[in-house]
Formats: C-alpha cells, sequence, structure tokens
C-alpha cells in the first residue's frame, strides 16, 4: 500500500470509528489492517458499495407525455423487482407523481433546459461547473450512483428535433462519462444524426456506454452503421421497448370501441408539421375522412384517447381531440366520446386495452394496445414506429404519412381496421416472445447497474 493510501485508509477508518484526529499518527497500519474492528469497517464498506441506486435520465415524469412516463415506470418497476433500492429520476422540476407503488426509494431532482442558466437546475449551469470542478447536487449524485440510465424520451436520440433537443438529450451522458459512472442505454431508437457534429458526439457515448440497447431491429441497424468497426455484439444489443413491461390498472369498463388517438404535434399545427416532417397527406383531413367513413358504415363508436397533455401546451392531444370532435358533423360527433379521467399511463392502458382496433400516431399510445393484445395501426411520420411493430409481426401496419396521400390514408386505415381479426392473431402469436424478450433484457440490464465482483457475474453483464 502506498504512503498516500495508507494516510487515507487511516483516514477513513478513524471518521468510520470516530476516532479523534490527532490519534491516527499513534496506529500502525499493519497492525490495524489486521483488526476486527478493521475488517468490520472494510466490510460495512462493501456492503454501501453492493446497495443499488441509479441516476435515470431521458424520462421525466413531469413532461405530460404519458408515453415517457410509461418509459420510467416501466424500467423501475422492472428494475426494483430485480433487487434495485434507490432511484433518482431527472425531471423538470414539476410536482409529478408516479401513482404506482414502485418498491424502492426514489426522489427527482430538477434538470432543465433553457435559458436560465442563473438557476442551480439549469442543465448548462451543471455543465459549466463540471467543466470547472465546481460542487454541485447533481453531479454529485452521478458521481455516486452505481449507473446512469438514459433512454432519451425512447426517440429523441437524434438532431431532427433541433440543436437545442440533441443538446438536452445528449448531456446527462456526456457528464455520466466525464465523472466515470457507467452510462446504460437503454432501448431507445438510435438516429437518423443530420450533422456530423451529433453523430459524432452519438458515436463518443455509445462507444463509451456500458451496455447499449436499441429498442427494435431497425435501430439496431442504425446502431451498426453508427458504430462500423467498432461494434460489439455483448455492448451492443437488440431490445424491445421497455413500455412493453408497463403494468395496466383494472379496467373500470368494457369499452368494445375504436380507440383513436389524435396527435396534437401534427393536428394543432399542420403546416408546421407537414413541412417538419415532410408529410404527403393533410393529417387534419385524414382523421375527419377516416372519421366520417367509420361512423356512417359501421355500428362501432369512437373513444379518443389523448396521450401527451401538457398544460396549455402546443402539442395537447386534448385539445387536439376536441378539435376534431367539434369539426364533425352532429350526428357523427354524437358517437364519439373523449377519455378525460385516465390520467396516468397504467390507465391509460387500461382505457386503451379495452377497444377492438386502436390507432394513433404516438407511438407509445399504440403500444400499450400492442402488449394489451389489442390490433393496432401507426400513423407515423418517422422511421421509429416500424421496428416496433415489426417485433409484433404487424410492420405493414405502420401506414408512413410521408409516402401515403390523403385518400391512401384513410383507405389504409379502414382496411386496417375490417382486418382487425386477423391482426390480432398475429400479435397473439408474437406478443409473448417479445414480452420474454423485454424480462431478459431487463435481467441484463439490471446485472449491469451492480457491482461486479466475479467473473460470472461481469459476463452475465
Amino acid at each position: 500500500m502506498q504512503k498516500f493510501d495508507q494516510k487515507l485508509a487511516l483516514w477513513a477508518f478513524a471518521k468510520c470509528k470516530n476516532i479523534a484526529r490527532h490519534q491516527i499518527k499513534s496506529f500502525n497500519i499493519n497492525a490495524l489492517m489486521n483488526s476486527k474492528a478493521w475488517h468490520m469497517c472494510c466490510d460495512l464498506s462493501d456492503m454501501e458499495k453492493k446497495s443499488s441506486h441509479i441516476i435515470l435520465s431521458g424520462a421525466a415524469p413531469d413532461t405530460g407525455n404519458h408515453g415517457v412516463t410509461a418509459l420510467s415506470l416501466s424500467v423501475l418497476k422492472g428494475l426494483a423487482d430485480r433487487g434495485l433500492e434507490q432511484a433518482t429520476i431527472l425531471d423538470n422540476g414539476g410536482n409529478e407523481t408516479f401513482e404506482s407503488e414502485l418498491n424502492l426509494t426514489s426522489r427527482t431532482m430538477a434538470f432543465k433546459p433553457g435559458k436560465r442558466i442563473y438557476q442551480a437546475s439549469n442543465m448548462h449551469q451543471v455543465r459549466l461547473r463540471q467543466f470547472f470542478g465546481l460542487p454541485s447536487p447533481l453531479l454529485d449524485a452521478i458521481r455516486n450512483a452505481d449507473a446512469l440510465l438514459d433512454v432519451s424520451g425512447g426517440d429523441s436520440f437524434t438532431d431532427i428535433y433541433g440543436p437545442a433537443r440533441f443538446e438536452q438529450i445528449i448531456l446527462p451522458k456526456l457528464m455520466a462519462i466525464d465523472v466515470g459512472t457507467p452510462l446504460v442505454l437503454l432501448p431507445q431508437t438510435y438516429g437518423p444524426f443530420l450533422s456530423k457534429r451529433s453523430r459524432q458526439l452519438a458515436r463518443k457515448v455509445t462507444l463509451a456506454s456500458k451496455l447499449v440497447y436499441a429498442r427494435d431491429v431497425d435501430s439496431y441497424n442504425n446502431l451498426k452503421e453508427l458504430l462500423g468497426d467498432n461494434f460489439a455484439p455483448q455492448q451492443h444489443r437488440l431490445g424491445v421497448d421497455l413500455a412493453f413491461g408497463l403494468p395496466v390498472a383494472a379496467a373500470k369498463r368494457k369499452q368494445g370501441s375504436v380507440g383513436l388517438n389524435v396527435s396534437g404535434l401534427l393536428w394543432n399545427n399542420p403546416e408546421g408539421a407537414a413541412k417538419r416532417f415532410g408529410l404527403s397527406c393533410n393529417y387534419q383531413a385524414v382523421l375527419i375522412g377516416f372519421c366520417k367513413a367509420l361512423l356512417e358504415n359501421n355500428t362501432k363508436d369512437i373513444l379518443l384517447v389523448p396521450h401527451v397533455r401538457p398544460s396549455g401546451g402546443s402539442e395537447c392531444d386534448l385539445v387536439a381531440a376536441r378539435a376534431l370532435k367539434a369539426v364533425l358533423p352532429t350526428h357523427l360527433a354524437s358517437r364519439i366520446t373523449i377519455e378525460t379521467e385516465a390520467n396516468s399511463p397504467e390507465a391509460l392502458k387500461a382505457v386503451i386495452s379495452q377497444t377492438c382496433w386502436f390507432v394513433g400516431s404516438r407511438m407509445h399510445a399504440t403500444i400499450a394496445a400492442l402488449s394489451s393484445g389489442v390490433p393496432a395501426s401507426n400513423m407515423a411520420y418517422s422511421m421509429k414506429a416500424r421496428g416496433v411493430f415489426d417485433s409484433c409481426g404487424l410492420a405493414d401496419q405502420v401506414i408512413d404519412l410521408r409516402s401515403n396521400n390523403t385518400k391512401a390514408t384513410i383507405n389504409a386505415l379502414l382496411q386496417s381496421y375490417l382486418n382487425r381479426h386477423a391482426h390480432k392473431n398475429t400479435l397473439k402469436q408474437n406478443l409473448s416472445s417479445v414480452k420474454r424478450q423485454w424480462a431478459f433484457q431487463l435481467d441484463s440490464i439490471s446485472a449491469a447497474t451492480k457491482s461486479v465482483h466475479t467473473t460470472e457475474e461481469a459476463l452475465y453483464a
């Protein structure tokens, strides 16, 4: 043992045993290390190291986006069942709380974007503190954690949402790498990365991570392409979306209706959305036409299920759902109900599970359907949905709004509804495999977050 390590060990032992500082010099290091008291102290230290504590980023439960909250609930529930004891969730400083009872100690810490750099919770201030070696409670939390688990909102590890959003997504990952805390990238989408800088940062992060999961085959192939010769199968793995393991609340009533999620992202600013995502159809006209055709030719009613409800936010699904109902003829609008009581991901999943068929652009709304055995279709505005549906054998039920015009999209939705019974059988054949894969990836993620003491554990992690 080097001289510095001896002094450090003596100081730590004295602090633990409440020994006065001036008495340390009288200790014999060799005799001390062979003493019963020393070994008891070391045992206590080892126990503290073995306690499991993670930081969760990219899944803030206070965004109003129930899909993102579903990611939080799913991973925390899965890891708590596997022995996780403590979790710190990075959020936006809101007051949202989980309705689920999680068998672990959890807390939230604000890590907010924005220009108010004077706030201690501002991500830019925290990053500057890291650069200059200044103290920060959040940095201390990351430094002392067993691992930082990051899910990037499921689909936000890309720069297509702009440089500010990309910076928000990349910073927690870089901070963990820089303090030496193991980084685990939970199942998510990778790319596209339009700028050279974004691609370089993404490559750096995925190479430095202890474990990396893609949530579908398409994302997995993107990961391979990003890393090239540095791709390592033991480190970079194929998984499934975390929300497939989301618990479901007890259903209050049997619906039997057609479920429809109206995306506020696409409806509330249709021209902006069309330009931003390159849509070939009129999203509002698609939903109006679909609802008219379905209600006029079928006895099924429609249940509108908002999945994003930020207060006053421009992407609010509830605003969009009300607008859709308002523009339909009165005799048709009377057969449309808007779900307003379900205010948690589990409650929404319970509602969706009671529909006979479900369609939406919010991917986690459609995952709530798929994971409940309900046949579904996704109106896609990016590549993220196809791979997830493919894992359930329903890749052809992703209708790409970027390549289909308005009439073609309406016809595809009606055809999907008519074929719902066949799709339900296909889903039934594939769903058990998806859920087994979900459980296996949680086993691996759990092992990767714990201290590895043996070769067997290292291989498992």
